[in-house]
């Protein structure tokens, strides 16, 4: 069975931290550490803290974030993992079988399809393209039935593999370390990116000061325009006023003009 066989050789060459063998099995353990790249592809893009990986179903290599195997080391125990290798090859031998039975058959059949659909189109062209669609729906309908069928099994065994390991951690044990798991990863991911939580309190605080800012400008408007009305009745008062001094200049004035014009027509009389 293949798992990320790219990966499997990366560490060749490379002293594992830990080797742990049963059944003619052999997995090496190593820190993501030890390698460059690996914990920027799988952590840090993918949110994967292990990662297994094996070229024929035998030999396996699990490569594990440094800080998260020392937390979790009981969850990556020889028997746990020896359940997980079995489960691996389980699903390797429940997808060989569906391949064997159905893929392969359907193929032989596609083939056979298409070579019928050539002689006939000698013959009868009609029915040719015909054979072809059908063939290809018959295809596609039992394809999808055996991708669910393959899915179906293969939940089942994860949910028999994962209460073997609940068996053997006890369930105890084992909820503290799922428990444990997330919170590593949490904690994990947030000390990492801390200055982008700080920027997104920053951009709330700011975004807060601002709307204060318009509700203040709001209810500046709103006294303004309250106020208006008194204002404006008080400057037309104001100008009432200036006009009424200005009218009683005028007629002082012109009361001073007419006195001079009445001394002046006496002074000539005499």
């Amino acid at each position: 069975m293949k798992i990320n066989h790219k990966l499997f050789a990366v560490a060749d060459g490379v002293e594992p931290i830990e080797v742990q063998e049963f059944d003619e099995r052999k997995i090496e353990i190593y820190s993501m550490d030890q390698f460059e790249g690996i914990k920027e592809e799988f952590v840090m893009k993918k949110g994967q803290f292990a990662v297994w990986s094996s070229v024929d179903g035998f030999n396996y290599r699990l490569f594990l974030e440094d800080g998260y195997h020392k937390k979790l080391k009981d969850l990556y125990c020889q028997k746990v993992n020896q359940t997980w290798v079995n489960f691996y090859d389980t699903t390797d031998s429940i997808s060989k079988k569906f391949s064997n039975y159905f893929v392969y058959p359907l193929m032989g059949v596609a083939v056979l399809a298409c070579v019928l659909s050539i002689f006939l189109n000698q013959y009868m062209p009609s029915w040719a393209s015909w054979v072809i669609i059908g063939v290809l729906a018959v295809m596609f309908v039992a394809m999808i039935f055996v991708n669910m069928k393959i899915k179906k099994v293969v939940l089942k065994e994860n949910t028999k593999a994962r209460q073997e390991i609940i068996d053997y951690l006890g369930e105890a044990k084992f909820d503290a370390l799922i428990e444990a798991q997330k919170s590593y990863m949490d904690e994990y991911f947030e000390n990492l990116y801390p200055k982008a939580e700080d920027e997104e309190n920053t951009n709330v605080e700011e975004t807060a000061a601002v709307e204060e800012s318009k509700e203040d400008n709001s209810l500046v408007e709103e006294v303004k325009e309250e106020n208006a009305p008194e204002a404006k009745a008080k400057a037309v008062e104001a100008e009432e006023k200036e006009t009424t001094v200005e009218e009683t200049k005028e007629d002082t004035k012109a009361e001073e003009i007419r006195a001079e014009e009445a001394i002046a027509a006496e002074a000539k009389e005499e």
